[in-house]
């Protein structure tokens, strides 16, 4: 049993994710939210609330004590929030991440083989990749294209320096794939990977 830390636990990935976890895992989770209402129903046995703020080192350091896993999917202030995960990990001495990010970030997408030339709205998810990657911990960073509804669990990886394939993907797809790394920890470690519908 690993401990799991969600930072994000109530957005349109973490929830997914939570699910997931719960349904295939022994995992207990920590769920790091800004707004603790919007979880709904909580396992008293292997679910932990924090409401704090991402980009407050104190309450990062109190969630990330005593983790194994630190799951990253939040909109705001990433660069902030990722480093701020990145030093709380290291005061706690937690070494796994997964970052979830966004595809276009090493204009992989459209390339002319510049992976500098990066549209202005990705440059955030470019620098917190860029945090994670450039980190002594053990981080996979995942790359989804745009996110639909859909059910499906049809998807496939491309790996970095590899032009991105695909312009959607389910929010399912993404959550099995974060989920599976979660529960496999060595799986994919220090890989940059993204994710389209095949």
């Amino acid at each position: 049993m690993e401990n799991v830390l969600l930072i994000g636990a109530s957005g349109s990935i973490g929830s997914v994710v939570r699910r997931d976890l719960l349904s295939s895992s022994e995992n207990h989770l920590t769920l790091f939210v800004r707004d603790s209402s919007r979880l709904g129903d909580i396992d008293e046995v292997r679910e932990t609330v924090i409401a704090g703020d991402a980009t407050k080192m104190d309450d990062l350091n109190a969630a990330v004590e005593n983790q194994d896993v630190v799951f990253i999917s939040v909109t705001g202030e990433l660069p902030l929030i990722t480093q701020n995960v990145v030093d709380a990990m290291h005061n706690n001495e937690v070494k796994r991440v997964i970052l979830i990010s966004s595809m276009g970030i090493y204009n992989e997408v459209n390339s002319d083989g510049n992976s500098d030339n990066v549209e202005s709205v990705l440059i955030p998810y470019r620098k917190a990749a860029d945090i994670v990657e450039e980190s002594d911990l053990d981080s996979t960073v995942i790359r989804p294209s745009w996110y639909d509804n859909n059910s499906d669990l049809n998807y496939q990886i491309t790996f970095k320096g590899e032009t991105f394939v695909g312009r959607n993907v389910s929010r399912r797809s993404v959550a099995d794939l974060s989920t599976r790394i979660i529960n496999e920890p060595t799986l994919y470690v220090n890989e940059s990977l993204g994710i389209s519908r095949a």
